[in-house]
């Protein structure tokens, strides 16, 4: 048997196909960097002639606090601030305190001018009066001399004055320093008087009579006492048919210069 020779065909290997390939997801660019900041505040500080002043002292109040002092240009710069509404007060010993808003804006700096007024100068230190030196001693001439001690009845000097019908009789009782005592008889009335360095006081013994001061009438008789201040105008009245007797007394001039 004649063999029959079967050609054979090479096997092929089944193909296959390959899987399609994802492009690759595109990269966001990256968020660009925020530029700074150029928010702030620029501060000039002069005075009411334009004149800078520095050493100001400056305290910023708000979303961002800031301080600081002017420069000697009257300058003073904040930088890198969050917008907003701020309050800025100035203060120093060379000028009166000051408060204003200021208003910053995003990416800009504001500019503020300021007008203040200077201090006034301080008061000048109280005076100090020197220590005086203790009143002097009042002199052997402001004083009369000392007079011998008394002691006499009034009513007996009295009646031995009361003779004669002289208009007034004076009889010097006593004399000692600056007190001048005086017995006085009055048969008519007596002028107006006034001491300007003396006081008068005035004691009736006997008779009847008034005093006037100021205009007015004031009855006196056996007994009454009257004082007189210095410097005050007064007249001794006489009333009735008897003679006025009268104890006056003039104290505060030496007793030589009595009048």
């Amino acid at each position: 048997m004649t063999g029959t020779s079967f050609a054979q065909t090479p096997r092929t290997a089944p193909q296959t196909t390959p899987p399609p390939q994802t492009a690759p997801a595109a990269r966001r660019p990256a968020p660009a960097a925020a530029p700074a900041s150029r928010s702030g505040i620029a501060i000039t500080v002069t005075d009411a002639h334009g004149l800078p002043i520095s050493g100001v002292r400056i305290t910023i109040a708000g979303p961002s606090d800031r301080n600081g002092e002017t420069d000697g240009s009257g300058q003073a710069n904040f930088v890198g601030m969050q917008p907003g509404t701020y309050r800025a007060r100035f203060d120093g010993d060379k000028i009166v305190s000051f408060e204003r808003e200021v208003v910053v804006r995003a990416g800009q700096p504001t500019g503020v001018d300021v007008t203040l007024n200077l201090a006034p100068p301080p008061p000048p230190p109280p005076t100090v009066a020197p220590p005086q030196a203790p009143a002097a001693a009042a002199s052997e001439t402001d004083v009369g001399p000392p007079g011998m001690p008394l002691v006499v009845s009034i009513v007996d000097l009295a009646e031995k004055q009361l003779s004669g019908n002289q208009p007034r009789r004076e009889t010097l009782v006593s004399c000692s320093g600056n007190t001048r005592t005086t017995l006085v008889v009055m048969n008519q009335d007596q002028p107006d008087r006034l001491y300007d360095g003396a006081e008068t006081e005035y004691y009736v013994v006997a008779g009847q009579g008034a005093v006037r001061l100021n205009g007015r009438d004031t009855a006196l008789s056996a007994g009454s006492y009257v004082s007189i201040p210095r410097n005050t105008s007064h007249s001794i009245i006489r009333r009735g048919n008897r003679a006025l007797i009268i104890l006056s007394v003039l104290a505060g001039e030496p007793c030589e210069q009595a009048k």
